[in-house]
């Protein structure tokens, strides 16, 4: 398979396969969406890459980038051979650079409006006024959470107030931190991965499970790789996610249910969330 160019300047590079080793030019870089912690990333994605690493007999390497933003910048300027992705940041890859969606999740991904345990909202219109805390503004969950406000009747920036972090988990741990925060927005996969103690501490006040439908992560390819590459990765992949008990317990762990091929259908139903991605993307 055709090797990646060798990322540099400002993306967060960590070596999974040899902790401390220096990255080496024939290294495979896998670039995720940074909707975690790279830490956590790293642990929750190296079943993948140890499976890869063995398959391709290539060394394999997780990577991401400090935000969303960075993310779609490298991602356009790439050409990677496997990029994990949100779902309207990929269409966005494939209509604007030339990516190629070949993989998404089973299980599907909705907004969750999450308060402290002990809170007395009975219903989201119950924040009005108050602070809810989001992920990346870029995030999908956030264009998501955005919908369930004003489903609601509450105007996002309007009658509440709608600061943001970089990660699902740090905003939690603001709304578990921070006494001015009153609720946090992040998606129902990133809550199937907190452990008992944080969840013992959090309630889930509201859903956005009626406008479900969208994948989780999206596994695509760059422009410049043949039919054959994404054939080979498509059934690695594949059966190492729904086929193996190691990708079984991984999809289990992130939520993600299992892996399917992507089809026209599925880009179709993101399409409507390219404007708004695309007017974050244009905000200074």
């Amino acid at each position: 398979m055709k090797i990646l160019i060798q990322r540099i300047g400002w993306l967060v590079c960590v070596c999974a396969a040899a902790a401390g080793a220096a990255p080496g030019p024939d290294d495979l870089e896998i670039p995720v969406l940074p909707y975690l912690s790279t830490e956590r990333l790293l642990s929750l994605y190296e079943p993948l890459r140890r499976h890869l690493q063995e398959t391709l007999e290539q060394p394999v390497r997780i990577v991401t980038s400090p935000d969303y933003r960075s993310f779609v910048a490298d991602v356009a300027q790439g050409d990677d051979l496997l990029v994990l992705n949100a779902a309207h940041m990929a269409r966005l890859a494939e209509v604007d650079s030339g990516y190629r969606s070949i993989l998404q999740t089973t299980n599907p991904l909705y907004a969750l409006v999450i308060v402290r345990a002990e809170d007395p909202a009975a219903e989201v219109e119950d924040l009005r006024g108050t602070k809810i805390v989001t992920p990346d503004p870029l995030a999908l969950i956030t264009l998501m959470g955005h919908r369930v406000l004003r489903e609601a009747g509450l105007t996002p920036s309007m009658d509440v107030e709608m600061p943001t972090a970089d990660t699902h988990n740090n905003a939690l741990m603001l709304l578990l931190g921070d006494e001015s925060i009153r609720a946090a927005i992040i998606s129902n996969r990133a809550y199937t991965t907190l452990d008992e103690e944080s969840r013992a501490r959090l309630r889930i006040l509201a859903d956005g499970a009626d406008l479900g439908g969208i994948p989780s992560i999206v596994y695509q390819t760059g422009p410049g790789h043949a039919g054959a590459d994404r054939t080979v990765l498509t059934r690695v992949i594949l059966h190492f996610a729904n086929d193996t008990p190691g990708g079984r317990a991984m999809m289990q762990t992130l939520g993600h249910g299992g892996l399917r091929e992507v089809t026209e259908a599925d880009r179709q139903a993101i399409d409507p969330f390219l404007p708004a991605t695309r007017e974050v993307l244009a905000a200074p």
